[in-house]
């Protein structure tokens, strides 16, 4: 009996073959399997408009495991599509039957535009943002860039060129030179320019891209400790460091992995093009692509206008946490907030921190009480965090080990970030504090207001002694802040 818990999305790449395998948990999609293997079949393109028998055969043989893999997944579950290279295919090639009849499944070849869409949907699905969006996949034989809002694509463009492509164009052999390399940006341009005016409002969005070439570059970034949001000068500071090379098998640039060397450097070629004719500021690496648009494409359902919320209750809801708990911390947030009146706290990207922390702060609660914070950071610092950037990420990690030792028995931190994080982990730990009876009624009514650094809370008469508990927490906490700013408690 084939399941129809499970869905699977099949990528049939110029360069590579993927497979992605989920199931829907708590609201959200969780990953199950993950498939990859280097075919090259861009590299297997003849003259003649066919593919050599080599490439073939690699094509074949890993569609036999994919096919072996999906065989007890409902047919209705499953989309196998074929990009740039079988888009260069006749439409009667008899290779194209011999796929799908091993396979065992149709296989839509789509258009470089519905590409892109798709392409973008995935993206959009998993990346939070209230304002238009661009997206960028270099593939092996073309590269696809989109603009949208929300869910919606509404500029789409698929162009002729790839890494695998721009490798066998001017690094034939895998000559490096520094004239190759000029070459291949130069050429890359002059694809680029006749749709500069389509992308016009580019620079000024939030660009992302998709697949090899960021992800190498991402962890170039984080092997070498340098920020993960991509400019044009570190682009092309990598461009004159490969440059040195004479090789793209002796390529061995500090972070780059091994599988991802001989389409590294043309890929970077065509991403510095991009950055040159359509002038954008930065780029940053994300996790979907393809697959992830064909996923929620048959999931229609857990399309959310609020992509980080639903993550948010996805979670919660894996973990068990106590829910009105969550968000009894973050109303408390909230009021500390508007009467707190400082504008850093008002960024959206500073909300979604704050959010993430009301409804995360208690998941190591379902390992242990002990040491609950630290396993809540584990636990997020291990988990997808679809709608959230890596920025977002990182501060909400930061801040989760700032408010640390207000749920369990470990001891409040030795310091905290600097600036306005810091702000934002001092009020989110009043928050989590003040919560602490886990009762509604019985929050006290407080006034909070800045003086200086110092957070000063005006808190009902007699709270001191009709509220021993709280009091005590709160006594302790005013030790704590004195090195990061102070707390001063009034009453009456």
């Amino acid at each position: 009996m084939r399941s129809k818990s499970y869905y699977a999305a099949i990528d049939l790449g110029s360069n590579s073959f993927h497979m992605l395998v989920v199931r829907v948990v708590a609201g959200s999609i969780q990953i199950v399997s993950k498939i990859k293997r280097k075919i090259r079949l861009a590299e297997g393109l003849q003259e003649d408009g066919t593919l050599s028998a080599d490439a073939q055969q690699r094509a074949l043989d890993c569609l036999a495991i994919f096919s072996d893999r999906v065989n007890d997944i409902a047919p209705q579950n499953i989309r196998a599509v074929g990009t740039a290279a079988l888009r260069k295919l006749a439409a009667d090639d008899p290779f194209l039957v011999a796929m799908q009849t091993v396979l065992g499944h149709p296989i839509e070849i789509i258009s470089g535009e519905v590409e892109a869409q798709t392409i973008y949907q995935g993206i959009a699905h998993t990346t939070a943002t209230n304002h238009a969006l661009m997206v960028c996949d270099i593939g092996g034989a073309s590269t696809e860039i989109a603009i949208g809002e929300g869910y919606t694509p509404l500029i789409v463009r698929s162009l002729h060129m790839g890494c695998v492509t721009w490798k066998q164009q001017f690094f034939p052999g895998g000559h490096i030179s520094a004239e190759r390399i000029a070459n291949a940006v130069a050429a890359a341009q002059e694809v680029i320019a006749p749709h500069t005016s389509a992308f016009a409002q580019a620079q000024g969005l939030r660009v992302l891209g998709a697949s090899g070439t960021f992800k190498a570059l991402q962890e170039i970034a984080r092997f070498r400790e340098q920020p993960e949001v991509f400019k044009q000068d570190w682009l092309e500071a990598l461009l004159a460091e490969a440059s040195e090379y004479t090789d793209l098998e002796n390529l061995t640039m500090p972070g780059l992995k091994a599988d991802r060397v001989l389409v590294f450097l043309p890929g970077l070629c065509i991403l510095v093009a991009l950055f040159k004719e359509l002038s954008l500021q930065t780029i940053e690496a994300t996790e979907a692509a393809l697959r992830e648009g064909l996923v929620y494409g048959m999931l229609k359902e857990l399309q959310h206008d609020d992509v980080q919320l639903r993550t948010l209750e996805s979670l919660s809801a894996h973990y068990q946490t106590d829910l009105e708990q969550s968000i009894r911390v973050l109303n408390t947030y909230h009021e500390l907030r508007s009467q707190l009146h400082h504008p850093a706290l008002n960024e959206e990207s500073m909300q979604a921190v704050a959010r993430a922390v009301a409804y995360l702060h208690e998941i190591g609660l379902s390992l242990s009480y002990k040491r609950a914070s630290r396993h809540s950071r584990y636990l997020l610092k291990h988990s997808n965090l679809p709608g959230f950037s890596v920025q977002e990420r990182e501060a909400l990690l930061k801040i989760l080990e700032g408010v640390g030792g207000i749920i369990d028995e470990d001891s409040a931190p030795d310091t905290l970030q600097k600036g306005e994080l810091a702000l934002l982990t001092r009020i989110l730990r009043i928050a989590v504090l003040l919560c602490q009876r886990r009762n509604n009624d019985r929050i006290p009514q407080i006034q909070a207001k800045l003086q200086g650094e110092c957070i000063v809370l005006q808190l009902p008469s007699r709270f001191f002694t009709e509220n021993r508990y709280l009091a005590s927490l709160l006594i302790e906490e005013q030790q704590f802040q004195k090195d990061f700013g102070g707390l001063s408690l009034q009453e009456g």
